[in-house]
């Protein structure tokens, strides 16, 4: 049996933990066929459980499948059972948890920790990277004139026939010749061509990963203006992948994009000020930007700024519209909010207690990923089983 690729690897093993970039990636995979036999069906399984944590790249992406015909509700309905086959274990608490006395956690969330000492502990949210070069909804109708723009030096037609290649749009998917289109855009200077380039590396799409070739050309996109190869950059620098983790650095290209609207980006900058790092701390600042990012409708602002407010930090208490936002970033498949919601539900904070909504919303967070939602899910159906018994 030939052995599996590398990069199919590497995105299994991490969607297997639940990861919903690698999540998101996989089903790329699978619905282009590259590195793996196309297979829409699996495509659709690890997309909808990208889409379910919150990971808009994965929603927009099964709305444009939708779009062009591929049946994906009918594929939708059939995926706890394909779940269960690509990870029987998925959603098992573990033992301790799955204990008969465990009851409802008394309240969401909690703050997160006191950062510890050192320079390379940044204790923020995850925060997504922006990855996809291809515009929604943008297709090819003739690559034929592509190709004579790009006889003629148009690097911006270079960049349109790569996203086309990347997609599968108007031509079949090759990211080799991706590649080589966005190198050229990228090579005469062109910001989206070298954003582009940067995203293939980083993503290791059509060529061998490397952190070192995506910071280049996310840097040399980044210093043309490129918003999202700012924040792209900015994100790398964070985490320190291929260079040394600075949340200084990090912070100053996040405030770059944030100021020409970009929510990732804003959002990151939000996170930054509510840990204190690479910035001095400051809530207040932090409930602004999550609000800026929240009104673009992104699912991990609208589920920070809630729980600044339910808890009143860097603004007044307001559990009503605490819960009002978190479960606006619950309906866009965020499992932590999904499990937030529910304890709000639960508890009746913000929102009228209704115990039966709340088990809904466990359930919602277990599919979604997060295994504390069946655990209490089933705790709360106990406890009303013997309150109705008595």
């Amino acid at each position: 049996m030939a052995r599996e690729p590398e990069i199919v690897t590497r995105y299994r093993s991490l969607a297997l933990e639940n990861d919903p970039v690698a999540q998101f990636k996989l089903g790329d995979l699978y619905r282009l066929g590259y590195q793996v036999k196309r297979d829409l069906d699996e495509a659709v399984v690890w997309l909808v459980r990208s889409a379910r944590q919150g990971n808009a790249e994965a929603m927009a992406l099964l709305k444009k499948m939708a779009a062009e015909g591929v049946d994906v509700r009918r594929r939708v309905d059939d995926l706890p059972a394909k779940r269960q086959a690509v990870r029987p274990d998925y959603g098992s608490p573990p033992a301790e948890e799955a204990s008969p006395a465990a009851e409802p956690v008394p309240a969401p969330d909690p703050d997160p920790p006191p950062q510890q000492a050192g320079p390379k502990v940044i204790a923020l949210p995850e925060i997504e990277v922006e990855t996809d070069p291809l515009r929604i909804g943008e297709t090819v109708d003739d690559p034929a004139a592509l190709r004579a723009a790009i006889d003629k030096g148009d690097a911006a037609a270079m960049v349109a026939l790569g996203n086309a290649y990347r997609e599968g749009k108007g031509v079949a998917p090759d990211l080799g010749e991706a590649v080589k289109l966005y190198t050229q855009a990228a090579k005469a200077g062109d910001a989206r061509g070298q954003y582009s380039l940067g995203v293939m590396y980083d993503q290791g799409l059509g060529v061998a990963q490397s952190n070192a070739h995506a910071l280049k050309w996310f840097r040399e996109a980044a210093k043309q203006g490129d918003p999202q190869a700012q924040f792209n950059l900015g994100n790398m620098i964070r985490q320190g992948r291929g260079v040394e983790a600075s949340p200084e650095v990090a912070a100053k290209w996040f405030k770059q994009a944030a100021d020409q609207g970009d929510a990732g980006a804003i959002f990151a900058l939000g996170a930054l000020y509510e840990a204190g790092a690479g910035v001095e701390r400051d809530e207040t600042q932090a409930v602004e930007l999550y609000r800026q990012a929240a009104d673009q409708g992104l699912a991990t602002a609208l589920h920070n700024l809630a729980n600044m407010l339910r808890q009143g930090r860097g603004t007044d208490p307001d559990p009503t519209e605490a819960a009002m936002l978190c479960r606006r970033a619950a309906e866009q498949g965020l499992a932590e909010a999904q499990y937030n919601y529910a304890v709000m539900l639960a508890l009746g904070v913000g929102v009228e207690q209704d115990e039966a909504a709340a088990i809904r919303w466990f359930r919602r967070a277990a599919d979604s990923g997060d295994a504390r939602g069946e655990v209490q899910a089933a705790a709360l159906e106990r406890r009303r089983t013997a309150a109705s018994a008595s």
